[in-house]
C-alpha cells in the first residue's frame, strides 16, 4: 500500500488527519480475499491478449515467408530427354592441295578463278619454259635419220650394186684365167729354151696380181650380199634409243608447261597472277611462304572436325547421329554422322581432346570451309525423366545437391541428389527428389550454402 503525505505549505502549518480506526482482523482478511481474483484475472486477460496477437503475427509472418520462398522456387518437372554432347568444331575440306608446276617458272596463262568447279585432268594454267618447239623438231629429225640408216643396214645393198660387184668379180676372174694361160705358155717356152727365164717371172707376177684382184672383188661381193655387221646395226639402234629419250624429255617439258587438276573439286584460293614466278610445292599449307609460290588451292568435299574432351569421348561412337549448327546460320540444322575418331589425343589450349571427323549429309551447301560450328552428338533417349533447371544444382565438397523447399515446414533445406544428363539448361535427377518438389534456383535471402549443408539431417 502506498501512503500519500501532504507536505506543509510555506508559512502555514497543517494538522495531521486523524487515522482511520483499524479494521478487525476478520474484515481485513475478507478484503484481501476479494482483491486477489481481480488482479489475476486482469493479468491473465492481458497475457491472453498478448499471446493471441503474437500467434496471429507469427502466422502472418510465416505465410509471408512461405509466399516469398514459393516465388523463388520452381517445381521438379517430368520430361522426355535425349542424351546430347555438344562440342565445337570447324568445317574443313576432305581433300585440299596447293596446285603448282613441276618446275619453277613464270605463269603464262591462267584459265580458272576462285570458286570455279573443275574436273580431274582439266587444264588450269600454262607455264612459260622458253622455245621448246624447235628443240623437239631437231630431236625428231635426228631420230628419222638414224631410223633410215638402220633400215638400210638391215635391208642390205641394192640389187644394182650387187650386180656391179658380181661383174667386177667376173672381170677379175677373166684376168686370172688369162694370166694363168700366159704363164703356162711362157713356162713351156722357157723349158724349150725359146724364151728367157725373166719372161716367166713377169708372167707369174701378172698372174698373182690378177688373183689378188679377184679375191678383193669376191670379198666385196660377199659383204654386199651379207649386208651390215650385227655390231653396226646394234650401234645404230642404240643411237636411235638415245635420240628417242632426248625427244621424250623435251616433250615432257612441254607437258610440264600444262598444269592440270589432280582431282575433281572447287578452286578455294588463287595465289598467283599471270607473269608471277611460281615453284613446286608438295602439299597443302596455310603458310604464306608455301601458298605464295603456288598457283591455286583446290579442295574436294567438306567434313566437320570436332574436338571432344578426353573425359567425354566414351559418349561418341562411329556411325552415331550428329546435329550440326553453324554460327552464321543458327536456324539451319544439318544432320550427319560420326565418320572417324582419331586414334590418339592432341592438346588444344591445355585441354586433352580427341579429333572426331563428322560427315554431313548431302544438301549442306551453305557450309563453307573454315566455318565455326557446334556439334551435338545424339545419344540414347531418356523418357519420363525428373528434371530441374541446371542452375538449381549445386556442387560443393565433391557432391551434387539442391536447395529444396520443405513441403511441411516451408523452409529451405539442403538435399543431396544424383544427376544424369544435362540438356538445354535442364539436368536430369536420378535420385533425391520426387515429382512436385520445389527447388530454389538461387540461394534464399540471408542464407549460405554452407549453413544449409551443416543443417542437413
Amino acid at each position: 500500500m502506498i501512503l500519500h503525505t501532504d507536505e506543509p505549505k510555506t508559512g502555514s502549518q497543517s494538522l495531521p488527519k486523524p487515522l482511520e480506526p483499524p479494521l478487525p482482523p476478520a474484515q481485513a482478511g475478507s478484503r484481501k480475499k476479494r482483491g486477489l481474483p481481480i488482479g489475476w484475472m486482469v493479468a491473465g486477460l492481458l497475457l491472453a491478449g498478448l499471446g493471441t496477437g503474437g500467434y496471429f503475427l507469427q502466422r502472418q509472418f510465416q505465410q509471408q515467408m512461405a509466399q516469398r520462398f514459393q516465388a523463388l522456387t520452381v517445381p521438379v518437372q517430368v520430361a522426355d530427354l535425349t542424351q546430347r554432347l555438344r562440342v565445337s568444331g570447324q568445317v574443313q575440306p576432305i581433300r585440299q592441295v596447293n596446285v603448282s608446276p613441276r618446275e619453277s617458272g613464270r605463269l603464262l596463262e591462267l584459265f580458272v578463278d576462285q570458286g570455279d568447279e573443275v574436273t580431274e585432268g582439266q587444264l588450269l594454267a600454262r607455264m612459260d619454259y622458253g622455245d621448246l618447239t624447235s628443240s623437239i623438231q631437231q630431236a625428231q629429225a635426228r631420230i628419222q635419220e638414224l631410223q633410215a640408216r638402220l633400215a638400210e643396214q638391215q635391208a642390205g645393198e641394192r640389187t644394182q650394186v650387187i650386180a656391179g660387184a658380181q661383174a667386177r668379180v667376173d672381170a677379175a676372174q677373166s684376168q686370172v684365167d688369162l694370166a694363168q694361160t700366159e704363164w703356162d705358155r711362157i713356162q713351156a717356152l722357157v723349158q724349150e729354151g725359146v724364151v728367157a727365164r725373166n719372161e716367166l717371172d713377169q708372167r707369174l707376177a701378172r698372174l698373182e696380181q690378177a688373183q689378188a684382184e679377184l679375191r678383193s672383188a669376191q670379198q666385196e661381193l660377199e659383204r654386199l650380199q651379207l649386208g651390215s655387221r650385227p655390231e653396226a646395226i646394234q650401234q645404230t639402234q642404240a643411237q636411235i634409243a638415245q635420240a628417242q629419250a632426248d625427244l621424250a624429255q623435251r616433250q615432257s617439258r612441254v607437258a610440264d608447261t600444262e598444269v592440270r587438276a589432280p582431282f575433281t573439286g572447287i578452286v578455294v584460293q588463287r595465289f598467283a597472277e599471270i607473269g608471277s614466278f611460281v615453284a613446286p610445292t608438295t602439299a597443302a599449307s596455310d603458310a604464306t611462304a608455301a601458298s605464295s609460290s603456288s598457283i591455286l588451292a583446290l579442295a574436294q568435299g567438306i567434313e566437320v572436325r570436332a574436338e571432344v574432351p578426353e573425359a567425354q569421348i566414351a559418349q561418341v561412337q562411329v556411325g552415331q547421329p550428329v546435329e550440326i549448327r553453324s554460327l552464321a546460320y543458327p536456324d539451319q540444322v544439318v544432320q550427319g554422322q560420326v565418320k572417324r575418331i582419331a586414334p590418339a589425343t592432341v592438346v588444344v589450349r591445355e585441354v586433352t581432346v580427341f579429333r572426331v571427323i563428322v560427315e554431313p549429309e548431302p544438301g549442306a551447301d551453305f557450309l563453307r570451309t573454315g566455318m565455326n560450328v557446334s556439334v551435338d552428338f545424339i545419344g540414347d533417349p531418356q523418357p519420363q525423366a525428373l528434371t530441374v533447371p541446371s542452375v538449381a544444382v549445386t556442387y560443393e565438397r565433391g557432391q551434387e545437391g539442391v536447395i529444396l523447399l520443405d513441403p511441411q515446414t516451408q523452409r529451405p533445406v539442403y538435399r543431396q541428389v544424383e544427376t544424369g544428363i544435362t540438356q538445354s539448361g535442364v539436368t536430369q535427377i536420378l535420385s533425391g527428389l520426387e515429382p512436385g518438389d520445389r527447388v530454389f534456383t538461387s540461394l534464399p535471402p540471408g542464407m549460405t550454402l554452407d549453413t544449409l549443408i551443416k543443417a542437413e539431417p
